[in-house]
């Protein structure tokens, strides 16, 4: 009984050191799992900032390019080389207007932000289309293709 007696503070002790690592463990996991979801809020929100900014660039293209561009030709159509200008501004002028973190958390989360940027083209136009809205359909035209024809950009 004695030596319980001397034993019982050092396991007590023991005891509360493990417990108060543990509960550091713990609160360290959960801050993580908080961090992550974070991070991936954010990208969630810089991929909508990246489609919204597309398209916007669709209709930039549409009124300020392509409708000029069909007016000019003999045959109202583009050439391909129309085209390829088309899908390297659409690429370049959105991501103009992505800030620099925007475009650094996509890069980090290793987002395919060409394909993004097309694939939120060509959506946009598919619903004009879809909607019967005023639209020359080049731009879909532009917009497919490899990413690797838009690496220019």
């Amino acid at each position: 009984m004695e030596f319980l007696n001397m034993v019982l503070p050092y396991i007590l002790d023991i005891i509360a050191t493990l417990v108060i690592a543990l509960i550091g463990v713990g609160g360290a996991y959960l801050a993580a799992k908080v961090g992550q979801n974070k991070k991936l809020a954010n990208i969630g929100q810089a991929i909508n900032q990246t489609i919204l900014a597309a398209q916007l660039t669709v209709g930039e293209l549409q009124q300020t390019v392509v409708d000029a561009a069909k007016a000019a030709a003999p045959n109202g159509k583009l050439t391909s080389g129309q085209i390829a200008a088309l899908k390297r501004q659409l690429l370049t002028m959105t991501k103009e207007k992505l800030s620099n973190p925007v475009l650094q958390l996509l890069e980090a989360s290793k987002t395919d932000i060409n394909a993004l940027i097309k694939g939120a083209a060509e959506d946009l136009i598919s619903q004009m289309h879809t909607n019967g809205q005023a639209v020359t359909g080049v731009l879909m035209e532009a917009t497919e293709g490899s990413t690797e024809d838009c690496a220019e950009a």
